[in-house]
């Protein structure tokens, strides 16, 4: 079992989910846990019956919302760590309490996931303030310009926290027909790819990679991206 952590204050859920649905065409038994103080989980993935803390099953994820442990969620499952049959498990978190009880510090990769503007960077360097020994992470950045003066901005902000990062950094686009599509397929419960650029698209694929070698490597990834797109997804 895999557990990676995308942790900052910008909105990651909709990454995550393309994440988790590409692993899932690997046959792939993925769990999103939402624990972020928005759960937009709750509100852009149906349910029959939502409760303070519930696991819902949607395009074949499971998505665990309103835990602040993982404890928590095997109890509600029944198992334990050792007997839960999960090979990946992807926790949104933008708290430092949840980021210290989820004990993100022994997940397997942690991605810092943040834009470029100043409330994004600045809450989301904030989350590790509380750290007792520095967190390596992999710098995931919504940017219009995508260049290196982004990531040497971060880096500069975030000089004095405890973040060690990762070799290399992922990209991704901040376009508005993006984000667009993706209220629009929020508003018919539906997790779209089909009309996101290409440039998300070819970032997504490679970050697939990045995080998931072992099991996809990119022109795999690119390829399943591609038959969800056929698909209508």
């Amino acid at each position: 079992m895999k557990k990676v952590g995308f942790i900052g204050a910008y909105d990651k859920t909709n990454l995550i989910m393309c994440i988790a649905k590409i692993l899932t065409m690997k046959n792939k038994k993925v769990l999103i846990v939402d624990t972020t103080a928005e759960q937009k989980c709750r509100y852009i993935i149906p349910t029959l019956e939502p409760t303070m803390t519930y696991i819902t099953t949607w395009e074949e994820i499971d998505v665990a919302v309103g835990f602040r442990r993982m404890e928590h969620i095997y109890d509600y499952i029944g198992i334990t760590e050792e007997t839960a049959d999960y090979d990946v498990i992807l926790m949104n978190i933008d708290n430092p309490i949840i980021l210290e009880d989820m004990r993100a510090d022994q997940n397997d990769i942690n991605c810092f996931v943040t834009a470029m503007d100043l409330y994004s960077i600045k809450k989301g360097i904030e989350i590790f303030k509380n750290v007792r020994r520095p967190m390596r992470l992999l710098k995931i950045i919504f940017s219009r310009s995508m260049n290196e003066a982004d990531n040497q901005y971060i880096d500069y902000l975030a000089s004095e926290a405890k973040m060690q990062w990762d070799e290399g950094q992922i990209f991704f686009p901040l376009i508005l027909d993006d984000k667009y599509v993706e209220m629009e397929n929020q508003l018919i419960y539906r997790l779209g790819l089909k009309t996101i650029s290409s440039l998300y698209k070819d970032s997504l694929a490679q970050l697939t990679e990045m995080l998931f070698g072992e099991i996809i490597r990119e022109p795999e990834a690119k390829k399943i991206i591609k038959a969800l797109e056929r698909n209508g997804i």
